[in-house]
């Protein structure tokens, strides 16, 4: 069954449309050759009967029969009329059986049986004798001649049919539309084979089956990947969906063969999908969910005929960036202790060589108070896990960068609540400490300050630096992404940070004084219900 289904496509068409055609070929010719047959005797039958009484009837034949002897040109007028009729004898006989008339082939003589009726009776009468080849079909008509006051059968008038002849003929029609039928097969033929290699064309060269195999991967395929996948075609239908598409646009129903507008509920997102350009990676708000869009047209001949498009929720691109970014937050502040750590111990390891013994305890109560004062601030007043990996990351980086980062004494953090995860903060906290110590880097004092404080309904984080300030950026604008003081290709970090505080409810304020330093203020709610009306 498997290897009959991998048939050719072209094997299988010719082979339907020439059985098709050979039964149908069949039938019309056994119809054909049985009416013709039934129609052509038939009609041998009643010419030979008409034409038989035509002959009767005529007077040269009448005078014959009165007169008792043939008329000058009996013979000539029977050959005419059998010539015309084609029949293959014309027979006058009187009631004797002597021949009055004999024109055609034949024996030139009747059995008295076959006469019978006519002579007695005076009726018609339609004979088949002989068999085979020899098989002839006879009209025989009486003569009857009008005597004065009665009328008599002088005679009769028989007309032969061969019935080889007809047969013959029957044969040659029977020929003729196997002829034709022939060549009705053999356009059959042609034109099945044009049609199988139009749909070869159309299907690309693949076979049926392949076709099939393709279409099941096809599906397969669509439905595991975890982007929608969403194809319309030029007059904006909708001819397939994904499984993950249906999820992302929040729609269960079957949509195949339905307006794109009447399933997209977004006139933004229903504008784009209309649209007949190729685009990668537009985000678009669709709803409460922000997606990243990509569109290919199909095109065939250089003429659009549908585009594909791609729908990817930035939330899952989101986490993966997110959790990019706290590998490689790990990774550079472990790179930076493991770098001020080294420089402390060349520091000590040299000043023990040089027997600065004083010195190197000196330096080492240095940094122990440093480290006290630092885990006194960590572990009692700041007691939020997550806030104290960034800082400790940052103050490495800052010894390394030779700034001072200092956390004010004040502070005070508990716990943060669970809505608030390492991943936003990092953003949040990292962006803006980051941006800080870029600021300072080139200034003689580089200073950086943090502080945070929980006291209230909200969390409230504040990083100030001694740079040179903010300048030439409008207040409003400097959140924006692509917008920066530093140079092109730079401006996304706020942008990230008002993003996730979007996210969580919060705000940030700013402010900045030329020459004199930057502050910038986060302010996080404490529960999701604060959250929420921050929202509102």
């Amino acid at each position: 069954m498997k290897k009959l289904l991998e048939v050719p496509l072209q094997i299988k068409i010719l082979g339907l449309v020439i059985s098709l055609l050979l039964i149908v070929i069949g039938l019309l010719t056994w119809m054909f050759a049985y009416r013709e047959s039934q129609e052509d005797v038939e009609q041998a039958e009643n010419l030979a009967m008409q034409t038989a009484k035509t002959l009767s009837y005529m007077p040269v034949i009448q005078d014959s029969f009165r007169e008792k002897e043939p008329v000058e040109n009996l013979s000539a007028v029977t050959e005419q009329i059998r010539d015309q009729v084609d029949a293959s004898a014309i027979l006058i006989e009187n009631r004797d059986g002597q021949i009055v008339s004999f024109v055609g082939q034949g024996s030139g003589g009747d059995d008295s049986k076959d006469r019978y009726r006519a002579l007695v009776y005076g009726s018609n009468d339609l004979i088949h004798s002989g068999k085979g080849k020899d098989e002839v079909l006879k009209g025989i008509v009486p003569v009857m001649i009008r005597y004065d006051n009665f009328k008599k059968v002088e005679g009769t008038v028989t007309v032969e049919f061969d019935m080889e002849t007809i047969r013959n003929k029957i044969a040659y029609e029977i020929r003729t539309m196997l002829a034709l039928s022939g060549i009705v097969l053999i356009l059959g033929v042609f034109g099945s084979l044009f049609l199988a290699r139009s749909i070869r064309k159309d299907t690309f060269g693949l076979e049926p089956y392949q076709i099939s195999a393709l279409f099941r991967e096809r599906n397969a395929v669509l439905q595991s990947v975890r982007e929608g996948i969403l194809a319309i075609d030029q007059q904006g239908i909708i001819t397939m969906m994904n499984q993950s598409a249906r999820e992302l646009l929040d729609t269960q129903e079957a949509v195949e063969g339905k307006m794109v507008t009447e399933v997209i509920s977004s006139q933004a997102m229903s504008d784009m999908l209309n649209t007949s350009l190729e685009f990668s990676n537009i985000e678009l708000q669709y709803k409460e969910k922000m997606m990243i869009v990509n569109a290919q047209p199909l095109l065939e001949n250089k003429v659009k005929v549908g585009t594909v498009f791609s729908f990817r929720d930035r939330t899952e691109i989101k986490k993966m960036v997110d959790a990019l970014s706290e590998v490689q937050q790990y990774s550079q502040d472990l790179r930076a202790q493991t770098h001020e750590f080294k420089n402390k111990l060349y520091v000590l390891l040299g000043l023990i060589q040089l027997g600065k013994h004083e010195e190197a305890i000196t330096f080492i109560k240095e940094e122990s108070d440093l480290q006290e004062y630092q885990s006194t601030i960590f572990f009692q007043s700041i007691l939020d896990e997550k806030v104290q990996a960034i800082l400790l990351g940052k103050i490495a980086k800052a010894s390394e960068k030779k700034i001072d980062f200092q956390i004010d004494g004040e502070s005070s953090l508990a716990p943060l609540p669970d809505f608030i995860g390492f991943s936003p903060l990092i953003i949040i906290l990292g962006n803006l400490i980051d941006n800080a110590f870029e600021a300072v880097i080139d200034q003689k004092v580089k200073f950086v300050s943090f502080f945070v404080t929980d006291i209230g309904n909200d969390i409230i984080f504040e990083i100030a630096d001694s740079g040179r300030g903010i300048s030439g950026v409008d207040d409003q604008l400097i959140l924006q992404k692509g917008i920066s003081t530093k140079g092109d290709q730079r401006g996304y970090g706020l942008a990230n940070v008002k993003e996730e505080l979007s996210l969580l409810g919060g705000s940030i304020e700013w402010n900045s004084q030329k020459e004199e330093g930057t502050v910038f203020t986060v302010i996080l709610p404490k529960s999701n219900e604060q959250k929420g009306d921050r929202y509102d």
